[in-house]
């Protein structure tokens, strides 16, 4: 139950710095006791409640100088970070603020930096996704004009965390490994530590549980992190949430019931209703939907004296899941409809998948056969879709790994390059006795670094490729389809010839790993993507776009000779001879055509209608072609 993105965002914005405006304290005239404080504020937060981060606030206002124009900004910028409830009020503060700073001959980056990260916190809590990224994209811009690895660090940080709510995991790994090579050069041990939390969590989202694991532990095992109370928390939380997901409820009952002694020890009830709300999703997960009841409530009590809103959606499935394993049907159906109805209008695959499973169990005891069969398919289309976008998202996060490692090859090439030049300069000034040899010098040196350049060249090439190509079948990966796809598309518009696209799926892919074992199943993959690039012709392209999924590319080629093409492609599947890999085995595919057409955008729209035409081969009984024109 715990596989949510939300539900660890709701309670991170609880434990977010908290501040409240106090009335200043007397000033005091002395920069280098508030340049400390507010390195000491940036490194750590200003406390984990509104009474502490008053206090906070006070104590950072009383070591600001009088006159001191650039430090009091800085101290208002820092004040603005704050999780208050009246977000509306605080974020006409941050444009307040930002607009004069912004507004300024010689704008402050340091105060710029955390000005924008004040924004980005607050739109965070309702509004677009992309607009809440180009507010952390200015943070993180203005940090790394500050030459502060501390703020540099903070602000990736905080983006990472944007990107992983949003789910885009590759983004946020990204950020937050950043985040850690500049906190590693700060040699600030709670910022190093704290921000291992942020990498455990990216991948904890993109289902890499043990890495998560692994990063999630190290952050708990530093004295700095178990020493503060919100620290401690969130890793425990998303412990709690990754031994949820992994299916061991043990383990994430004892993290989850060490958060609740610390939410209860600090005498935060918002924290608790959502400690309590994941608390009582493990105990229906593991079979004790009584135990999970109760908790709830508690859940739902903390969040009413807190006044928090808490996920009241999250809370109907809850209760949903827990009435109907204890037969209470006609009460939990509305609360799992409610469920369904929203994340259906959010398009939010993930948690379809949690809520679809329970209501198709319930139907089917309802006698409601077609109902219950239809939530079961829409279960499927919504846990492969959320796999696709997490495999996407880790192929994403390769390439990304990959730019890296070709940029660092290019500037150690330059490197290399003005090191032999400066020796260069240095033979040439040297005394005539020693020309000729600092000439050799020079000449072995370049033999040396050409070998050296030779081989990282032919290496980045390996490297393009692989990145280019899909490692189990060897066709061109998703990445290359669409780039290809995508020139295809423009030369077409460019030209006026015809362009014509085709969707292939392997049918009933599925029963073959069920029945033979995914190796026989990686072998099908295998024959299916030979015999398709062996039937098309020169120019076409065939690529592997997903698990069972692949896509034809027929630049030139009008739809009528397009399906002609896809009609050979589908008899050389059906008659290919598998009894070598596993006997009297037989497969079929279902192809979908579409061709360019005016009103198209882009390559991803032909591909769309390419994809909907497939979809209704599959329908019409599958092992056919069926074209967008004609379907």
């Amino acid at each position: 139950m715990l596989r949510s993105f939300r539900h660890g965002s709701a309670l991170c914005l609880l434990l977010v710095t908290s501040v409240a405006w106090a009335s200043p304290a007397p000033p005091v005239a002395d920069p280098a006791a508030f340049d400390a404080a507010f390195a000491t504020a940036l490194r750590e937060g200003m406390g984990t409640s509104p009474e502490e981060g008053a206090a906070a606030v006070a104590a950072l206002r009383a070591t600001l100088p009088a006159n001191d124009p650039l430090r009091l900004r800085r101290f208002e910028a820092m004040a603005c970070r704050a999780a208050q409830r009246d977000g509306k009020a605080y974020i006409a503060n941050a444009d307040t603020l930002l607009a004069a700073e912004q507004a300024r001959s010689a704008p402050d980056a340091t105060s710029l930096a955390l000005l924008h990260a004040c924004r980005a916190a607050y739109l965070v809590l309702g509004t677009d996704a992309t607009v809440v990224e180009r507010a952390y994209d200015a943070a993180v811009e203005a940090a790394q004009r500050s030459n502060d690895s501390v703020l540099l660090g903070r602000m990736l940080s905080l983006r990472s965390n944007a990107h992983s709510l949003s789910g885009e995991f590759a983004k946020s790994l990204i950020d937050a490994l950043a985040a850690q090579d500049a906190l590693d050069d700060s040699g600030e041990r709670f910022a190093i530590a704290a921000n291992l939390q942020i990498v455990g969590i990216a991948y904890r989202r993109m289902g890499e549980a043990a890495r998560a694991e692994e990063y999630l532990l190290r952050s708990l095992e530093d004295e700095e992190i178990r020493s503060r109370y919100n620290s401690t928390m969130t890793a425990l939380l998303h412990l709690g949430y990754l031994y949820d997901e992994t299916g061991r409820y043990d383990e994430a009952r004892r993290m989850l019931a060490d958060a609740l002694e610390l939410c209860q020890g600090h005498d935060n009830h918002a924290a608790c209703g959502y400690v309590r709300l994941g608390l009582a999703g493990v105990e229906v997960d593991d079979g004790a939907p009584r135990r999970a009841l109760a908790t709830l409530e508690r859940a739902e009590a903390d969040f009413a004296e807190s006044g928090a809103p808490g996920e009241p959606t999250l809370v109907a499935l809850v209760r949903g899941q827990a009435l109907a394993r204890l037969g209470r049907d006609a009460e939990a159906l509305p609360l799992l409809d409610r469920a369904v109805a929203t994340w259906t209008t959010e398009g939010n695959d993930r948690y379809l998948a949690l809520a679809l499973p329970e209501r198709a169990r319930l139907l089917e005891r309802l006698g409601r056969e077609a109902d219950a069969i239809a939530d079961l398919r829409r279960f499927i289309e919504a846990h492969a879709n959320d796999d696709r976008i997490r495999a996407e998202q880790r192929t994403e996060l390769m390439r990304e790994q990959f730019d890296a490692s070709r940029r660092e090859l290019e500037n150690a090439e330059l490197k290399a390059r003005e090191a032999l030049r400066l020796q260069e300069i240095e033979g040439l000034n040297a005394a005539r006795r020693w020309q000729w040899t600092a000439i050799a010098l020079g000449g072995l040196l370049m033999v040396v670094l050409s070998g050296v350049v030779v081989r990282q060249i032919a290496k980045a090439r390996r490297l393009r490729l692989l990145a280019m190509t899909d490692p189990l079948t060897g066709l061109a990966n998703r990445r290359h389809t669409d780039y290809r796809g995508n020139e295809a598309f423009k030369m077409a518009r460019l030209t006026g010839r015809p362009f014509c696209v085709l969707a292939i799926d392997i049918d009933h892919f599925k029963a073959v790993n069920d029945t033979h074992g995914h190796a026989v199943g990686d072998t099908v993959l295998q024959r299916v993507g030979r015999e398709c690039q062996r039937t098309l012709r020169q120019n076409d392209l065939i690529g592997r776009i997903g698990g069972e999924e692949f896509a034809g590319l027929l630049p030139v080629t009008a739809e009528q000779a397009a399906r002609q093409v896809a009609e050979r492609l589908r008899a050389g599947v059906e008659s290919l001879d598998l009894d070598d890999v596993a006997l009297g085995l037989r497969v079929t595919i279902s192809i979908g055509v579409a061709r360019m057409r005016e009103a198209d955008p882009d390559f991803a729209g032909v591909l769309a209608r390419a994809d909907a035409a497939l979809h209704r081969a599959k329908q019409g009984g599958r092992n056919r072609v069926v074209s967008d024109e004609t379907a």
